[in-house]
């Protein structure tokens, strides 16, 4: 049964420093239950900017597919307590996709735990389709995979909803497993957070110079009578397949199960 979970983050774009200290407790968290794990922070720089949080579902996928029984995504900002237990402590039938609420009471993608089953499969790729789609008011978090998450989480029958202590994004005071210190209200200090900005400003700036292009692309297509919005998504779609692979092409063991 060893290495059939797999425990995985994504640190990309500065995130691998400044959050070192989460990502350590990733990894002491897989030893400790006999879990593969793997951290991603190449490339050190994402040419998809603050949207690179999109790999976290075509990365979960990739395992699925390869084999693996079960796969965690842990956001790198997540502290996992050292009273952390097994996944398996959650596990009830029919149930495949777990996750907690955030401070906003919806289900917050920072903590991610699936089970291999053909219908979470199918619902990461409908997730991951839908990503040029704009979400409803209600369900939007502004930028990211969240907003989708949401949406396509309305009265799915295979996601189990899970204790905050899970996924602790609002309450200092809870005997929690895992805590996040997200944007929400448990990320202090004046330091963290202007590191933070600066980071995600410069991931923004990387994205908007990729959509400049994306722009570009379009007026061409346009002088030619295209259809600009099809082109655009494929376009979009495609950025994410490509960083996808560079991702599999340093860390295969995404995409074959680790021995």
């Amino acid at each position: 049964m060893q290495h059939k979970t797999l425990i995985f983050s994504i640190a990309l774009n500065g995130y691998q420093w400044l959050y070192s200290k989460q990502l350590k407790s990733h990894f002491r968290y897989a030893k400790k239950y006999g879990y593969a794990h793997q951290t991603v922070t190449r490339p050190y720089f994402s040419s998809l900017g603050v949207e690179c949080c999109w790999l976290k579902l075509t990365l979960m996928r990739s395992a699925l597919l390869a084999g693996y029984s079960n796969v965690v995504f842990l956001d790198a900002d997540a502290m996992v307590q050292e009273n952390c237990p097994p996944i398996t402590s959650l596990f009830v039938a029919n149930k495949y996709l777990y996750m907690a609420k955030g401070y906003s009471n919806r289900f917050n993608s920072g903590v991610l735990i699936a089970r291999n089953n053909k219908q979470v499969i199918s619902w990461l790729k409908q997730v991951i389709n839908s990503r040029t789609i704009q979400v409803p008011t209600d369900d939007s978090v502004g930028w990211g995979e969240n907003g989708h998450i949401i949406q396509h989480s309305h009265n799915c029958p295979f996601i189990k909803e899970i204790a905050q202590k899970w996924n602790n994004t609002h309450d200092e005071n809870l005997d929690d497993f895992i805590r996040h210190q997200n944007s929400g209200p448990l990320r202090a200090g004046l330091v963290t957070n202007f590191i933070h900005k600066v980071i995600f400003c410069l991931s923004y700036r990387i994205l908007y110079s990729n959509n400049k292009c994306i722009s570009l692309f379009k007026t061409l297509k346009k002088q030619q009578g295209d259809d600009n919005n099809l082109y655009q998504e494929q376009r979009n779609q495609e950025l994410l397949e490509q960083e996808t692979n560079k991702v599999l092409s340093y860390y295969p063991s995404f995409a074959a199960l680790s021995k």
